[in-house]
């Protein structure tokens, strides 16, 4: 049997679980699928933008990031999956198979996670839903915590909510004995209900204004494209106090 919980930002991580799933559809989940699903074979995701551009400075590497919805200066490349489906083949050819991000939300939870000692760190959104959602099962976990980010780790993020939805969904789907609390039946009952406008509702909240009003709205049509990648990202700890692993989970 397989509880399956929702919780929310930073706070999230008090929960005590088997697995956590960090959801930030807009745009860190999707972005790593994105990168995964490309052929990198590994993304460093980092809280501190300062630490991420020194390490990417350091490896050679090039480095995503978005500060409160805006690419900084340093980052060769915004938060965002279409940028990268423009520009990953460029860096892989050149035998760049690695990448740095640093987001506001979905890559500071993860962060924070690994330094925590989380185990079992798993990346979802809408476009790898049911792919994660295999490997949870196939691990046996007892209880899965879904924290979904938010917009900048503070306002609820009804795509981040939609996202878990697809993620229960899939599990709900494979695994009929999974148990719901109460959040998580909520999430599973509106993604049901809006699955067939994911589009229209994500360009509608409050992160999809932010997203669109800095040109990438590509970035919203990428996201509503539920179970479009075959990909599950798990995080583990960088050897510094700052910063995970991101690679593919082979189950």
């Amino acid at each position: 049997m397989v509880v399956v919980r929702i919780t929310w930002f930073r706070e999230g991580l008090s929960e005590e679980a088997d697995a956590v799933v960090v959801i930030d559809v807009l745009r860190f989940s999707t972005t790593v699928a994105v990168a995964l699903g490309l052929g990198f074979k590994h993304v460093y995701a980092f809280s501190e933008l300062s630490n991420a551009i020194n390490f990417a400075r350091l490896r050679k590497l090039p480095l995503l990031a978005e500060v409160r919805g805006l690419k900084p200066q340093e980052a060769d490349l915004d938060n965002s999956p279409s940028e990268l489906m423009k520009h990953g083949a460029t860096y892989l050819k050149r035998g760049i198979n690695e990448l740095v991000i640093r987001t506001t939300s979905g890559a500071t939870i993860v962060s924070e996670a690994a330094k925590q000692g989380f185990r079992n760190i798993f990346i979802s959104s809408t476009v790898n839903a049911r792919s994660v959602a295999k490997a949870l099962l196939s691990k046996r976990y007892t209880t899965v915590n879904i924290v979904c980010a938010g917009l900048d780790l503070s306002k609820f993020a009804i795509e981040d909510f939609a996202g878990a939805g697809a993620l229960i969904e899939e599990l709900t789907s494979l695994e009929p004995g999974v148990v719901l609390e109460d959040e998580a039946l909520a999430a599973l009952h509106m993604y049901r209900s809006a699955r067939e406008t994911l589009l229209e509702l994500f360009s509608r909240g409050r992160s999809g204004k932010i997203v669109t009003s800095t040109g990438h709205y590509e970035d919203i049509v990428i996201a509503s494209r539920v179970n479009s990648l075959n990909v599950v990202p798990q995080a583990t700890p960088l050897n510094q106090s700052d910063g995970a692993l991101i690679s593919l989970y082979n189950f």
